[in-house]
């Protein structure tokens, strides 16, 4: 199962990453990023990635062609409210992943501790970013089909995603330096502190995410990958997850506080200590 696994998630990491690279390159030769992702849109039926791959990378190059014309410089407000919609999202996979009963590596003894983990761990961070301002755009998402129900599908969708929650963490953090964005022109000393301590949980989840869906080594990076080099640049991946769309079910909706405690027994929020934000 490890090769497999590992096989099929790197070759739809590698297929998304080209992607993003590509469009990046695009801006910044002042292409069209519509263009290029239009042009683009076939490269997933090219690259073998099987099922799961297609369905995620087909349906994100459609929508990156819908919604990267409209990019707009990056603002504090925007960033939160993009970092919140994402912790919704991982509260809610995390949620319906213990829920199932089909998605035996997620809920063996040996793992299920972990995703309780994260589960409170992603609901806590939503409510840090809440307190600051930030509103997500939806608290309903749609998966993959049989996302919930077949492993093959569950741990490339969610470590892929995990690798886009850390990589615009990343982006936040520069962009908060007021030094890189048009958007924010004055440094945020603590807002880039906040970047990095979520970020640096979103790297125990990627890693632990490795473990149970035995691939090795888990912690297979030097650094993490910055797949996208602005937090804008993360919307069109995550506009499949919520808005759906073929080859995607849903909606599911952002479980509440007692749910998420519920599920996490006897890992909820009473099993963490005090947590200090900068």
């Amino acid at each position: 199962m490890r090769d497999w696994m590992e096989a099929k998630f790197g070759r739809t990491t590698r297929v998304m990453t080209a992607l993003v690279e590509k469009a990046q390159e695009a801006d910044a030769a002042g292409a069209s990023r519509r263009d290029f992702f239009a042009r683009t849109a076939s490269l997933a039926g090219a690259t073998a990635l099987g099922a799961a791959g297609i369905g995620l990378v087909q349906p994100i190059a459609a929508r990156a062609a819908e919604t990267a014309a409209t990019a707009t410089p990056d603002t504090a407000q925007f960033i939160l409210d993009v970092a919140a919609t994402a912790e919704c999202l991982a509260t809610t996979f995390y949620y319906y992943a213990l829920g199932s009963g089909s998605l035996p590596n997620v809920n063996s003894n040996a793992n299920r501790n972990y995703f309780q983990a994260a589960v409170v761990q992603e609901y806590r961070h939503y409510q840090i970013l809440h307190y600051r301002g930030a509103t997500p755009l939806t608290t309903q998402f749609y998966f993959p089909d049989n996302m919930f129900t077949d492993e093959s599908v569950f741990f490339p969708t969610a470590s892929l995603l995990e690798e886009y929650f850390i990589s615009a963490y990343i982006a936040a953090a520069r962009e908060f330096s007021g030094v890189v964005s048009k958007g924010i022109k004055v440094a945020d000393p603590n807002a880039i502190g906040l970047a990095v301590q979520i970020a640096g949980i979103e790297c125990e989840h990627r890693a632990l995410l490795r473990v149970a869906g035995n691939m090795n080594p888990a912690n297979n990076v030097i650094i993490e990958t910055a797949l996208i080099r602005r937090v804008s640049d993360a919307v069109a991946p995550l506009t499949p997850f919520l808005q759906g769309g073929s080859g995607f079910s849903g909606p599911y909706a952002r479980p509440g506080m007692n749910e998420v405690n519920a599920i996490a027994w006897p890992y909820g929020f009473d099993s963490f200590p005090s947590f200090h934000v900068v």
